[in-house]
C-alpha cells in the first residue's frame, strides 16, 4: 500500500509537465578536491543548459546558486517546461545527462524514488556517528553532510555537575569551621543524569540525520553495538523513517560490515512476462493497456558508486531516437495512464535487459 501511495505521489508530481520539457541530471562529484570538480561541472552544465534551452531560467538559476554542501544526496534532477518546474535530490548518483523537447526524463528519479537496492545506513557510536550510502554493492561514506554531535560535547553542554550543589553542613556562623561539606542531588542520581545525556545525544544525532537525508528517503538502517542501536532506535521510532537495526560491534571495517548486511538481500523477482518490442509497448502504454511496466534497473541511468566513478564533467545528451528516450517516453505514458512500475534486475534473472509488461487486456 505504501509503495502504491508513493507511486501515486510521483505520478501527480509530473502530471502537468508538457511534452516539451528540459530534464537535467547532475551527479555530486565523488572526488571533491576542495570543490573544484563541482565548480567545473556546474559551469559546464549551465553552459549546456543555455545552449539547449535559453529560456530555462529555473534550471540555470538553481544551478548558479547551488554549492557542493547543498547536495543532500548523490545528485540532483531538474525539470522545466516553461510553466512547470521541479527540483529533486537523489539518493543514488545519476548519469550526468540532459534531454530537451521530450516528456520529463523520469527514469533515474523514479528508480531512486522507489529505492531499489539503495540504502542509507547510520553507524551509531558515541565516539562519532557516521552516515553511509549503500548502492549496487558499493558503500560510500557520506558523513561530510552529517552535522552530528560528539558525545563529549553533549555531555559538556548539559553540565551534569550543575544539577548538584554543595554547601557547608553548618547553618551557623563561619566560626563552625570544622563542619563538613555536604551536597544535595536535585531530583535525580548520577545514573539518571547519564540517561538524560544519552537521550540528548541520540535526539541531536537523529535530528542531524533527518536534516542530512533527501526528503524522499523513507527508511534508515542503523548499525552498531546492540544496546546503542536499540536505544537510538527508540528515539528514531518517532521520526519519518522506517528503522531497521543491525547489531555488530566495533568501529573497524564498518563498510565491509555494511556490505555483508545487504549481500543476498535482494530476492529473485517473480516470473517476468515475455518481452515485447518497444513500439508495441509504447502504443499499449498510450492506450492505457498496460497494467504493470517492468523496467530493468540496468536502464535506470544511475551510476554505481566506487572510487573509479567517472566524474562526468560533461552532460550526455539523449536524442529523440535514442533507446533511453524511447523507454522513458513509454514509462511516462504508462505512468500517466495508471500503470504500476516494477524495477527488476536482469542480471539476477538471466534475462535480456528490456521493458516488459503485464497487460490489462
Amino acid at each position: 500500500m505504501a509503495e502504491q501511495a508513493s507511486l501515486e505521489t510521483f505520478r501527480q508530481a509530473f502530471a502537468d509537465f508538457s511534452q516539451d520539457t528540459m530534464s537535467v541530471y547532475v551527479p555530486r562529484p565523488s572526488v571533491e578536491t576542495g570543490g573544484e570538480k563541482w565548480r567545473i561541472l556546474r559551469k559546464n552544465v549551465i553552459d549546456t543548459v543555455k545552449d539547449h534551452g535559453p529560456k530555462s531560467d529555473f534550471i540555470t538559476n538553481r544551478l548558479e546558486h547551488f554549492d557542493l554542501p547543498d547536495f543532500r544526496g548523490n545528485g540532483i534532477a531538474l525539470f522545466d517546461d516553461g510553466k512547470q518546474q521541479r527540483m529533486a535530490h537523489l539518493n543514488a548518483r545519476p548519469v550526468a545527462c540532459i534531454t530537451t523537447g521530450e516528456p520529463p526524463f523520469i527514469l533515474p528519479l523514479l528508480a531512486d524514488f522507489q529505492s531499489r537496492e539503495t540504502r542509507w545506513v547510520l553507524h551509531v557510536t558515541k565516539d562519532e556517528p557516521k552516515l553511509y550510502l549503500y548502492s549496487g554493492g558499493y558503500v560510500s561514506d557520506m558523513s561530510d553532510r552529517l552535522d552530528a554531535p560528539k558525545y563529549r560535547s553533549v555531555e559538556a553542554r548539559r553540565h551534569v555537575q550543575d544539577d548538584v550543589f554543595f554547601h557547608s553542613g553548618s547553618r551557623g556562623s563561619v566560626r563552625d569551621s570544622d563542619s563538613k561539606s555536604v551536597h544535595h542531588a536535585l531530583g535525580s542520581d548520577q545514573s539518571r543524569e547519564r540517561e538524560k545525556t544519552d537521550d540528548a545525544f541520540y535526539h541531536d544525532t537523529f535530528n542531524a540525520v533527518t536534516e542530512a537525508l533527501p526528503p524522499q528517503t523513507s527508511s534508515l538502517h542503523i548499525i552498531g553495538e546492540e544496546g546503542t542501536v536499540g536505544r537510538f532506535a527508540q528515539v528514531a521510532s518517532h521520526g519519518r523513517f522506517e528503522i531497521t537495526q543491525h547489531h555488530c560491534g566495533g568501529t573497524d571495517n564498518v563498510e565491509d560490515k555494511i556490505i555483508a548486511v545487504f549481500q543476498g538481500e535482494t530476492a529473485m523477482d517473480e516470473q517476468l512476462p515475455e518481452g515485447r518490442n518497444l513500439p508495441d509497448l509504447q502504443s499499449a502504454a498510450a492506450s492505457g493497456q498496460l497494467g504493470t511496466l517492468y523496467v530493468p534497473i540496468e536502464h535506470a541511468q544511475l551510476e554505481e558508486m566506487h572510487e573509479q566513478a567517472d566524474e562526468h564533467l560533461k552532460l550526455r545528451t539523449y536524442d529523440e531516437a535514442d533507446v533511453e528516450t524511447e523507454e522513458n517516453r513509454t514509462a511516462v505514458l504508462a505512468l500517466a495512464n495508471g500503470a504500476d512500475i516494477h524495477w527488476y534486475a536482469a542480471s539476477d534473472n538471466d534475462a535480456v535487459a528490456e521493458l516488459r509488461a503485464d497487460m490489462r487486456w
